[in-house]
């Protein structure tokens, strides 16, 4: 401040400082006030914002059980998970099943004969191509740049034709080398079809079973006479196998000079075979023979020595589906037999996904999988409401009450908003619900109580145990959103806190339009019966569009068709494997006028975005032959309709209140009806009643809204009284610098006026000295 430095009581000896200082703060008394009042209000807000945080707690744990599906726990028990394993993937019903896994699903694997090299011996050039199942046949071009083994395997990876392609080598001394195709899908229906047009080269074989040419295995260097295959060697077998042969006698033997003995086996059959000429060929006999011929050339044997003659057979592995069988033939039953193209099953067991892992056998020739409601699940979601229900009024409790023995408030004591909370709260705790009729409309109907301090207590387990155990769905009513229609093509599926509870009478559904899939119909054709229709690689490919996705190049299979049903089956399945659209729900059908008829294919989908278009380009070559070129394509429709004479608004299928209706604001339906079904007046009643947890959701959901609710809006109110006792606070302290400033300068005033005194007093003595010195002469 002015003046500290040279007026600290320099002439009245006054501690200035001090003196301004208690002035100051005896005036700033009323700012000291505001600055604890502003503490306060800050640890309100802090108190509030964690209330709101333990509100949002306790809303997660509602919010679960404001779901019927909540509700819906399994415990699922298999017998033995080496052999299968069970997950819930739906509604699951108690029960006790038996399975035996008959087979596994299976990959069709095929291998070509055995090469030299796989990167130099060549294969040809020309066209290889492959079909799976009923997909589309793949074309893949070999030529200069890729013609051999590893060539061609790569061109297969690259081509995407359902198979994956690898060269193994089997371990033998010479053509060890096979290219092995595998299809990616499981089951039957997925089996490999190769067709080799290579030409020029050693072409892979994937059709024709032979026998490798003889390898030494322990061959003396006496030993001089040479083994070939036979000129009738042919085999007959299809399983890949080795056989092995080892000479019998002593010591050196001659071809031709004599019997020579040479034993055989092929792992699981075995005999011998007799040379007794050079150059003559001697046959296998007897089981595991297949067809196999020796050459034993000029020269000699010794024996003891050994050599193997290993087969080939293209199918490494048959495609095939799973198989199980459901039930037990013990005292006469008849076990169910379920198929599979591949080792996922659903639904089998309602509600539960199979995944198959080995087969039955003798030890263990079933499993049993064991399905019933989790009522420990079940009951931890109650009892997880409970507990973050008894902190959040416990914490409530501590913020209001007043400790006799410590003489210590609680921080919020006599806060009417809190007090509404907590009121609120405990309210819920004793609702009764309506609009349901059974026995369970309260928490104490399910063995739920209210203690004096206001806490949730579970007082009679086995009431709460017995009632999820045996009124499940009464239980579901008393908790959560539920809806119920009469009419079993018009499902409930949720609703929000805006939806009123109806009526015991419900409210009336009454639906004016349907939900319509978009589709393409074709133009007229003659009836394939009387007309076959060729298809070939000049007509063969189409494309199309369903609801803005573009599908690849559908390719028909190239045949003579004389039927719709096995032209529609024939589009169909191409359809559904494609890569795009094939898991659309795309249907395709024929509508039959008599001579003539024509192709309609519908989307997937329902409502006014749903559609089905061609794509045009030169490359659709079907479309005139299927008689598309001049389809027509129709849009979608939306359902329409009203809930208890309110607007709502139809998506596809679903059905939705105004979020402006006064009682069925946010209620969501499923209409799966159809036009047919629509009739004058209402189509279904819905009775719709919200449970305990869906009050206390809308509640905390009132409570705990970032801007609009309670506890949002009264920290914004002490937020605003913290801003404007800030301002005043911020306005005082100005005041006061000033009043400091001017008190300064008072004192200064009085230190210049001492000054001053002091220097007449000062003027005056020198005076009176001197007269004195005067009068004294």
């Amino acid at each position: 401040m002015p003046g500290t430095n040279y007026i600290q009581g320099i002439n009245s000896n006054l501690d200035t400082a001090a003196i301004v200082e208690a002035i100051i703060n005896g005036e700033r008394g009323h700012v000291r006030i505001m600055e604890a009042q502003q503490v306060e209000r800050t640890n309100k807000i802090t108190t509030y914002n964690s209330i709101s945080a333990m509100l949002l707690g306790l809303k997660a744990k509602v919010s679960l059980l404001t779901k019927p599906s909540s509700f819906n726990k399994t415990q699922l028990t298999v017998s033995n998970e080496s052999y299968a394993t069970a997950a819930v993937s739906g509604d699951v019903t108690s029960g006790l099943y038996r399975i035996s896994i008959d087979q596994l699903a299976r990959n069709h694997q095929v291998a070509s004969q055995g090469f030299a090299d796989k990167d130099t011996t060549r294969i040809g050039t020309g066209t290889f191509k492959i079909k799976v199942g009923d997909a589309a046949e793949t074309t893949i071009t070999i030529d200069a740049t890729n013609n051999t083994l590893s060539g061609l395997k790569d061109a297969i990876n690259a081509a995407g034709a359902g198979v994956t392609a690898s060269v193994v080598n089997d371990g033998s001394s010479s053509n060890s080398n096979r290219l092995l195709i595998t299809s990616k899908q499981t089951g039957l229906s997925n089996q490999i079809v190769i067709t080799n047009s290579l030409t020029g080269g050693t072409a892979p074989d994937f059709a024709t079973a032979s026998f490798d040419s003889p390898e030494t295995l322990t061959w003396s260097s006496a030993a001089t006479s040479a083994v070939s295959l036979g000129s009738t060697a042919s085999y007959s077998g299809t399983t890949n196998k080795t056989y092995t042969f080892t000479v019998q006698g002593t010591g050196t033997q001659t071809v031709g000079s004599g019997d020579i003995l040479v034993n055989w086996t092929d792992g699981t059959n075995s005999g011998t075979v007799t040379v007794s000429t050079a150059g003559a060929e001697v046959s296998l006999t007897g089981d595991g023979s297949d067809g196999l011929t020796l050459n034993f050339a000029a020269g000699d044997l010794v024996a003891g020595d050994t050599f193997q003659v290993q087969t080939f057979a293209p199918v490494v592995q048959q495609a095939q589906d799973a198989r199980i069988s459901i039930g037990s033939s013990d005292g006469g039953g008849s076990p169910i037999t379920v198929t599979s193209s591949n080792n996922t099953i659903e639904d089998v067991i309602p509600g539960i996904t199979l995944t198959l892992n080995r087969e039955s056998d003798a030890e263990t020739p079933d499993i049993t999988i064991k399905t019933e409601f989790d009522t420990v699940a079940v009951r931890s979601l109650i009892d997880g409401l409970i507990s973050q229900y008894n902190e959040v009024n416990s914490r409530i409790d501590d913020y209001l009450k007043y400790d006799t023995e410590t003489k210590q408030a609680g921080i919020l004591i006599g806060d009417t908003t809190l007090m509404s909370v907590q009121h609120q709260l405990r309210a819920l705790t004793s609702t009764v619900v309506e609009g349901i009729d059974s026995g369970f409309r309260t928490v104490t109907d399910i063995g739920i109580r209210t203690s004096t301090l206001g806490q949730l207590n579970v007082v009679d387990s086995s009431a709460l145990t017995k009632a999820l155990e045996e009124n499940l769905s009464d239980v579901i009513k008393l908790f959560a959103n539920w809806g119920e229609s009469d009419n079993s093509k018009i499902t409930f599926l949720n609703a929000t806190f805006d939806s009123r509870i109806s009526p015991l009478d419900g409210y009336e559904i009454d639906i004016t339009q349907a939900a319509a899939k978009g589709y393409l119909q074709g133009t007229e054709l003659s009836d394939l019966s009387e007309t076959p229709l060729v298809i070939d690689s000049d007509n063969n490919i189409f494309k199309i569009v369903v609801d803005s996705r573009v599908s690849e190049d559908i390719h028909l299979t190239e045949k003579t068709y004389n039927s719709w049903e096995e032209l529609v089956s024939e589009i169909q399945t191409q359809i559904d494997n494609d890569a795009n659209i094939g898991s659309y729900g795309v249907s395709v059908s024929y509508s039959d006028l008599g001579e003539t008829g024509f192709l309609r294919i519908d989307s997937g989908s329902y409502g006014s975005n749903s559609t089905a278009k061609i794509q045009a380009g030169s490359g659709n070559s079907a479309f005139t032959t299927l008689g598309l070129a001049q389809a027509v394509s129709y849009s979608g429709k939306d359902v329409e309709g009203t809930i208890n004479g309110e607007a709502a608004d139809g998506t596809g299928q679903m059905l939705a209140g105004n979020e402006e209706n006064e009682t069925t604001a946010g209620i969501r339906l499923k209409v799966e009806l159809t036009a047919a079904d629509l009739g004058d007046g209402a189509e279904a009643n819905l009775t719709f009643t919200k449970g305990i947890a869906s009050q206390f959701d809308a509640l905390l959901d009132s409570l705990t809204k970032s801007s609009e609710g309670m506890m949002a809006r009264r920290s914004s109110a002490i937020q605003k009284q913290i801003d404007y006792t800030q301002a005043r606070i911020e306005g005082e302290e100005a005041r006061l610098a000033i009043r400091k400033e001017a008190i300064y300068k008072k004192f200064i005033e009085l230190e210049k006026y001492l000054e001053e005194m002091n220097a007449q007093t000062s003027y005056l003595n020198t005076q009176l000295d001197q007269l004195k010195t005067y009068w004294k002469k």
